[in-house]
This record gives structure tokens, C-alpha cells and sequence, in this order.
């Protein structure tokens, strides 16, 4: 993913952690910048990679030929603007003209802010975005793909095998530990991350079971998943 740089431009706080937050777990380098101008400079230019970004519509200041001016000498830059809901249409229709790529509102689902930006992920680097999906253990015997909700691990013979009846639950636990391997992940971080909006109803014994059931139904890979008392969970490297 070094070849591609995400970028959220936003002068609100909040929006711009939690984006930062959601695009990094997804293991995607990520630059913030509250400054139209200041992204510009970065984005553009002989020097320019390929990236997304999320531009709220207050840091333009209503700047439409300086869109067009980022997209002329940015080509590869996918800009998506952002706003809060009720934002009069012909302003967005404006911009759209000018070349962004697409509109999101602020608060649209994190999920389908996801899929959404994957598919614009798709459209500037196919074979990135479909290699996005699937993560892998360092030692090779344990695989995952987001896209299909499947994983496999592989048998005594070195054969794939399909893990058949993870919970959905299960599926995004392993997929935070493949994306994190080597790393001693926090139960409140492993909270947040899978639970998101339910974070704060869930205690602390929940993520110890369903981690038990993953571990038990990894079978011979459960052991990989190492606790590290006091603190939380983690994939093993080795």
C-alpha cells in the first residue's frame, strides 16, 4: 500500500480522528491536513502518487478552479468531497463539474464509507483493492478474504481448509489480529474496533469468550492467537 496515500482534509476534529482512525485499521496510509492550500501543495505535482481523498467542503472555501486545478495536475488523485447532510445540491453539482469524483456526506456509515472507498480503490488500482482483501498470517498457515467473509487454515498436509462456521463477530476479530500480527492489541481498542457504536455495552468477559470460540475453532492455528494478560490480545509472528 505504500504506492497510495490516503488523505483526509478537514478542519473538524472529530471527523477527521475517526476517519483517521477507521482508514488506518484498514492498514492504509493515511495524512491529515486542515488546510486546502497545504494539501495542494503536498497532492500535486511531477512528485504526486496515486491516492484518495476526503476534502470537506468547508476547507474550500468555495475555490471551485482550484479543484481543477488539483485534479489537472494531481491525475491520479481521486478527490471525494464531504459534507453535512442538507447541503444544497447545485453546490455539489458545481463541484462534481469541476472534477470531483464523488460526495459523501459526514455521517454516512462507516461500512459503507468502506465499501465505498474501495470501489473508487478498484477504479484507480484494480489488482491493489482485490489484494486489499486478503490478509494472511507471517508464517503463511492462516488466511482470510474481507470480500467473501471466508477464512481457511491449513491442515496437518499443508492442504487449505475452509473455516465454515465463524461468526461474523469471529471474522472481524481475526481480521483485526491478521492486519495487526506481531502486535499486543488492547481490549478497549479490540472493542471499539469490532463493535464500533455497540462499544460501550459490551464487557470485558464478551471478548474473552468469543475469542475462546475462535481460538477453538481455528483448531490447530488457535494457538496463534497469544493472550497477553493485563493488557489484551495478539497474533503470534512465528
Amino acid at each position: 500500500m505504500s504506492q497510495l496515500t490516503f488523505w483526509v482534509v478537514q478542519q473538524e476534529e472529530t471527523l477527521l480522528k475517526r476517519w483517521e482512525y477507521l482508514l488506518s485499521r484498514e492498514g492504509w496510509s493515511v495524512k491529515l491536513c486542515r488546510d486546502f492550500a497545504a494539501f495542494c501543495a503536498n497532492a500535486e505535482g511531477p512528485q504526486s502518487k496515486l491516492g484518495i481523498a476526503l476534502v470537506a467542503y468547508a476547507v474550500l472555501r468555495g475555490e471551485i478552479d482550484a479543484v481543477r486545478r488539483l485534479k489537472r495536475r494531481a491525475p491520479g488523485l481521486s478527490v471525494i468531497l464531504t459534507s453535512p447532510p442538507g447541503i444544497e445540491p447545485e453546490k455539489v453539482i458545481e463541484l462534481l463539474d469541476a472534477g470531483a469524483d464523488d460526495h459523501f456526506i459526514d455521517t454516512l456509515d462507516d461500512r459503507l464509507l468502506l465499501a465505498k472507498l474501495k470501489a473508487h480503490l478498484r477504479r484507480l488500482l484494480p489488482s491493489m483493492a482485490s489484494a486489499l482483501d486478503i490478509l494472511k498470517s507471517p508464517g503463511g498457515e492462516l488466511k482470510l478474504d474481507r470480500s467473501k467473509q471466508t477464512a481457511w487454515i491449513k491442515d496437518g498436509q499443508g492442504r487449505w481448509k475452509l473455516v465454515s462456521d465463524l461468526t461474523p463477530t469471529e471474522f472481524q476479530l481475526l481480521a483485526l489480529f491478521l492486519e495487526r500480527a506481531g502486535k499486543v492489541l488492547e481490549r478497549r481498542f479490540i472493542v471499539e474496533a469490532v463493535w464500533q457504536g455497540e462499544s460501550g455495552d459490551i464487557r470485558p468477559g464478551t471478548v474473552d469468550k468469543h475469542i475462546e470460540s475462535l481460538r477453538r475453532k481455528l483448531g490447530r492455528c488457535g494457538a496463534l492467537v497469544r493472550t497477553v494478560y493485563g493488557i489484551g490480545y495478539g497474533l503470534r509472528e512465528d
